[in-house]
């Protein structure tokens, strides 16, 4: 298993978290297939065979138009993430058990906008969201805080099908943000020592002596 986590680091460069602003350059994105592109390629080849059987100009015409569309299809799609820059923003504090919103900016520096790119946190749930053209966007993900203590945002996973979800582009970051979980206060706590009303020097009441005269029992 460690042998298997390793690779996976050495794959994805998964180094920890990462200085920024984090740019995606054309190595940290990986293009695979989706089945709707692998059916697709399939539906050619059958197409391809029946031109070469019946020797069919126009057949061969459209296998060659369809197979160029798959192409241009891969290449937006890979487009789309790369030299993307991302920046770790704030992230507030929260309790224990609430929700830690992490806040991240992403700055796309083309003249044409990013559509339809879906960003997850591991642990968190998919938000799609579309990049402005030559601008910076602000973006928020949800990610659970079960214990105190300080959260870090962990490994971000971007993705994205646009335009014809043929292929699929992904890459993996790890911004540099943490966020503190204070532990939850107790729902209905035992009521604090009433305070002696007196003279001036008067008394918190319960056992103890000196600093723990009148702290209630853990």
């Amino acid at each position: 298993m460690q042998a298997v986590a390793s690779f996976k680091r050495w794959l994805f460069r998964l180094y920890g978290p990462e200085a920024a602003p984090i740019i995606l350059v054309q190595r940290r994105i990986y293009v695979l297939p989706t089945g709707a592109g692998l059916a697709y390629a399939v539906a050619l080849g059958f197409m391809l065979i029946g031109a070469i059987n019946y020797n069919l100009s126009l057949g061969y015409a459209l296998v060659f138009l369809l197979t160029g569309l798959g192409l241009v299809a891969l290449l937006h799609t890979f487009r789309n993430l790369v030299e993307l820059e991302i920046s770790p923003g704030r992230a507030e504090p929260v309790f224990a058990g609430d929700l830690v919103h992490f806040g991240l900016r992403f700055l796309n520096r083309r003249p044409t906008g990013r559509l339809a790119i879906s960003l997850c946190l591991t642990g968190g749930g998919w938000i799609r969201v579309d990049l402005a053209a030559d601008a910076t966007t602000c973006v928020s993900l949800p990610l659970p805080s079960p214990r105190r203590g300080w959260l870090r945002c962990g490994r971000l996973t971007l993705e994205t099908r646009y335009p014809l979800c043929l292929v699929r582009a992904w890459s993996y970051v790890e911004p540099d943000i943490a966020c503190l979980v204070y532990p939850r206060p107790e729902v209905a706590p035992p009521p604090l020592p009433i305070s002696a009303t007196g003279e001036s020097g008067g008394y918190r009441g319960g056992l103890g002596t000196e600093d723990f005269s009148g702290l209630r029992s853990h």
